[in-house]
């Protein structure tokens, strides 16, 4: 059983947390997702990731001023230019990627620039979720109010949601949508219009409710029930072609870009981080959320997404944090490594495959330790030793064993070759094996966690059904010949 451990201990042990934000862009979009979110209140099932992938990031902000723990870090440049401290004011990787026209819409159609997105559908099991995340930027603050109006977007498509059709508004106009409730009797159809009037920062002022009552023979045909109406605010497109952004200024109908949210306008929601020691953006938001009301049981769709805009230069990011759609706020850390050797001489390489560590400390066995995370150690002298790896992040730290042999002849090998493969994966569901190096093998399966959920011999081509250990990523081992190999698999 995992133990969590307080950060008094995690120092005790010799670890050395991050003094800064830390970044690790070697996780798979798969990885993160089916990692943080996949639980009990969501079911998450076609995830996908259009983008660079050192664009795409784990990160841990415990030790950070952005606001939260740890979770996802999606940006328009590089993850790695988000670290502190902030000693630039232009840090910047111009991808050299399209932009997205689902952005561009909200941006009133101007052109997008080094575009990431990632897109997954959901099935909740509750009639609430929510996202909580930060938006930062090296556009702030010189570039407030200018053509580089870097922006995001939590899209929404689904029962209760539009449909995708997007919508201009020009300027000094006022359109209203009947999206509301329909009541019908045998010769009238009763509608109400909730109406709004906003100031000039486009918060609400007031609202009120107007009853129109129409006469018809057909009123039988009842529509379903969605949202109230909405006021669809001039100048600017209001639903983009991605779906129904969610990701607003609070309290108001805005999307979150450089324009509508920085140090002059909204300010209680923004961090001025000049200076900053941790993260390398000029600014950010407060951590906010992005409130989704859903029908249980139901599919979304849903696109995360982040680009430049004007030009592709100067990064702006979105950190996603693991608390959203009821992810845990902890994150204990899964340690695991493999071992690579023969019996011709006494270096080992060490792999480590650790999930959601920030620190390492490894035991050799010999005396000697290692804070880097994947070493190469030379033993003194033939033997069987011993070794371990501590990993740590900020909520826990777990130890791994396990037999290094050096220049002798172990019964078990990591295999130099992969001794299977596994089809498809990911899958929704089962798996099929197919074994490179003999008909008969010993499989293993273990959970993130660390649990052997399976542990028997298969031959070559048996199907292995996933469901049965429920969604999410595991550890598939084979032992076969001598030799080890092991591989993620995702069940979606």
């Amino acid at each position: 059983m995992k133990k969590l451990v307080l950060l008094s201990l995690l120092l005790l042990a010799g670890l050395q947390l991050p003094a800064q934000l830390f970044i690790d862009n070697n996780y798979t979009i798969d990885d993160m997702i089916y990692g943080f979110f996949n639980n009990n209140g969501v079911s998450i099932s076609n995830v996908s990731y259009t983008g660079p992938q050192p664009s795409l990031a784990f990160f841990e902000g415990s030790q950070s001023n952005i606001g939260m723990n740890a979770g996802l870090l999606i940006t328009s440049g590089t993850a790695e230019n988000a670290v502190g401290p902030n000693n630039l004011e232009n840090a910047s990787s111009n991808n050299g990627v399209s932009g997205n026209n689902w952005l561009s819409a909200l941006v009133g159609g101007t052109q997008t620039y080094d575009a990431s997105v990632i897109e997954m559908d959901i099935v909740p099991s509750t009639d609430t979720l929510c996202f909580k995340y930060v938006f930062g930027s090296e556009e702030y603050l010189e570039y407030v109010n200018s053509q580089f109006n870097d922006v995001f977007a939590f899209l929404v498509e689904g029962p209760g949601f539009g449909a995708g059709d997007s919508i201009w508004v020009a300027a000094d106009t006022l359109v209203v949508q009947n999206d509301s409730c329909v009541i019908c009797t045998d010769t009238s159809v009763l509608v109400e219009y909730v109406l709004c009037t906003y100031d000039s920062l486009q918060q609400v002022d007031s609202c009120w409710t107007v009853t129109v009552d129409s006469f018809y023979t057909i009123c039988g045909l009842i529509p379903n029930c969605p949202a109230l109406d909405t006021i669809i605010f001039p100048g600017y497109w209001y639903v983009s072609p991605g779906g129904l952004n969610i990701a607003l200024v609070p309290n108001t109908n805005l999307p979150v870009t450089i324009n509508n949210l920085n140090h002059l306008q909204f300010s209680n929601y923004f961090i001025d981080n000049s200076g900053g020691a941790t993260v390398q953006y000029d600014g950010f938001t407060t951590p906010l959320l992005a409130k989704l009301v859903v029908t249980p049981g139901e599919t979304y769709h849903i696109r995360i997404a982040v680009s430049d805009v004007g030009d592709g230069i100067y990064d702006s990011g979105v950190f996603l944090g693991i608390e959203s759609l009821g992810g845990d706020s902890l994150l204990p850390v899964d340690p695991a490594f493999t071992s690579i050797s023969d019996s011709t001489n006494l270096e080992v390489v060490f792999d480590n495959n650790s999930f959601w560590a920030t620190s390492y400390l490894w035991n050799f066995g010999d005396g000697q330790t290692s804070t880097e995370k994947n070493p190469t150690h030379l033993y003194a002298q033939k033997g069987v030793y011993n070794a371990s790896l501590t990993a740590a992040n900020w909520c826990s730290s777990e130890t791994f064993n396990q037999t290094v042999y050096a220049g002798v002849t172990s019964g078990v090998q990591e295999a130099t070759s992969p001794l299977f493969r596994v089809s498809p994966n990911p899958t929704n569901g089962a798996i099929q094996l197919k074994l490179l190096q003999g008909d008969m093998a010993q499989v293993r399966l273990h959970a993130l966690d660390g649990r052997l959920l399976l542990d028997q011999q298969m031959a070559d081509g048996t199907r292995i059904d996933l469901n049965a250990f429920g969604k999410g990523i595991f550890q598939l081992q084979v032992i076969s010949n001598g030799q080890v190999h092991t591989q993620k698999v995702v069940n979606r």
